[in-house]
């Protein structure tokens, strides 16, 4: 059988419940981001790495929750059908996994962009990913899952994360969750090694996003260009 992360999320006996824990947080994270970048009509914001395949409108909580539909453009790597069938009027750009992400620069006014930037590859592939975010967006809100968190969501374990890389991915192997074993489908970030992606000329804060008191997931934010000139380009200290 192919190995997808949809077969492996199925050896995760508590996955249903996790996903309730899940959603009922996703209003939250959208509060994040409406605090950060209250919507505005007439803004162009993309939505970077839509899960297309899904049929039901509460997977897409950030098209959900957005009052201007008319604003957003939604992207990503699966085929757009399910999307498609849940908001017909909103745009879908399908990518490669690999390369230049297919927009100008400076193309929209927000990226949004949840939970994707560990999936992508190597460090050095997410340091691109990250700056190519920052390329076609005037301001961007990238979430990652925190690794300190004890719970890994992908897999719904806990605490084999925080042995070194190569010991919980053998582990992971030994467990039949050889998609999240592989840096190509998962590489976990901390705070220190998100910060580090950033170009060095970047503008940008990370912020935590508590759950049950702990840091469960980062949220990488960068300013609207405008608003960071009008601050004399100072970039926030860490």
């Amino acid at each position: 059988m192919e190995h997808t992360r949809e077969n492996y999320q199925r050896k995760a006996a508590p996955l249903a419940l996790v996903r309730r824990i899940l959603r009922s947080q996703q209003s939250r994270l959208y509060g994040r981001y409406a605090e950060a970048f209250p919507p505005r009509p007439g803004e162009r914001v993309l939505d970077l790495g839509v899960t297309g395949s899904v049929r039901d409108r509460s997977g897409y909580f950030f098209e959900s929750c957005y009052p201007y539909p008319a604003n957003l453009t939604a992207a990503g790597i699966e085929t757009s059908e399910g999307f498609e069938s849940c908001f017909p009027g909103i745009p879908f750009v399908r990518l490669s996994r690999d390369g230049r992400l297919p927009f100008a620069d400076g193309e929209f006014d927000v990226v949004f962009c949840n939970a994707v930037i560990e999936h992508v590859g190597s460090r050095a592939r997410q340091r691109e990913f990250l700056a190519e975010v920052l390329r076609i967006g005037r301001a961007s809100f990238v979430t990652t899952p925190n690794r300190w968190y004890p719970v890994e969501l992908h897999t719904v374990l806990p605490l084999l994360h925080y042995l070194p890389t190569p010991a919980y991915r053998a582990v992971y192997r030994r467990l039949g969750f050889e998609f999240f074993a592989s840096e190509e489908h998962l590489n976990l970030l901390t705070e220190t090694e998100l910060r580090a992606l950033a170009p060095v000329s970047s503008e940008f804060e990370v912020l935590r996003h508590r759950f049950l008191g702990l840091t469960s997931n980062l949220l990488f934010v960068s300013p609207r260009r405008e608003a960071a000139k009008a601050d004399g380009e100072r970039r926030p200290s860490a």
